[in-house]
């Protein structure tokens, strides 16, 4: 039987509306549970509230109520100091907006958590993962002048050699070209293999219809758990949620 590393209980999140209205809530009382090795995919239409979910997932934004807990921690009781201590060593984030730091080239980017992690870098090793995902700039540059495409390969590559036991990704293909995507995908789905937890919220049905469970989400609410997704049960849940 596989561990269960993530237990989302009943969280919900508000945010702040205009003027003197009151909090607008944007998740409703969501559970979800996730095991060691599993690839959870998260899908509903623009405003469902997928990234809000995301974020109140790993530990980046903490949920108005109910409870998160990874890999037996609730993130939102640590101090701040082992929060960071905890998603540095045991959980990695690919950003939708890959959340890079400008002023490095792209290889210091790629690194950075091994060195905040007091971790050797192997060059060679960071060489050939960027030869695998199809990285065709020069690692030197800036990722300031690199293109989208480019500057998600280094937010991925970021993550990949962090040797996190959790992985939450924010459409982490919507940049790519369909060559790169399936390349980057069958990485994700290889780490599901070595044991590590997945969690992707996508816009692409093909891609969440290959991993091994998909939630739908709308209107900030959990609608269906998929096993085994297919294409076909995708499409057929969201429209029947669109109705």
């Amino acid at each position: 039987m596989k561990k269960q590393v993530i237990d989302v209980n009943q969280i919900t999140k508000q945010v702040a509306a205009n003027g003197k209205h009151a909090p607008v809530e944007i998740l409703h009382g969501i559970s979800l549970q996730a095991n060691a090795g599993e690839f959870l995919s998260i899908v509903g239409p623009s405003g469902a509230g997928k990234s809000t979910l995301l974020n109140a997932m790993s530990g980046l934004s903490k949920p108005t109520s109910g409870e998160v807990h990874l890999l037996g921690q609730d993130p939102y009781r640590l101090r701040a100091s082992q929060a960071a201590e905890f998603r540095r060593k045991q959980i990695g984030f690919i950003f939708q907006n890959y959340n890079l730091i400008p002023a490095l080239p792209a290889f210091d980017n790629i690194v950075l958590p091994l060195r905040l992690a007091h971790k050797n870098v192997d060059r060679q090793k960071v060489a050939a993962l960027l030869k695998q995902i199809n990285f065709a700039a020069d690692p030197s540059n800036f990722v300031s002048n690199l293109s989208g495409g480019e500057q998600q390969k280094v937010a991925i590559a970021r993550v990949l050699v962090a040797n996190s036991r959790i992985i939450f990704a924010d459409e982490p293909t919507g940049a790519l070209d369909s060559i790169s995507r399936q390349i980057i995908f069958g990485l994700l789905r290889h780490l599901t293999k070595q044991g590590i937890c997945i969690v992707m919220v996508t816009h692409d049905i093909e891609m969440a219809a290959a991993t091994d469970k998909a939630i739908t989400l709308r209107d900030g609410r959990l609608e269906k758990v998929i096993n085994q997704p297919t294409a076909e049960a995708l499409f057929q849940a969201l429209n029947e949620e669109g109705r």
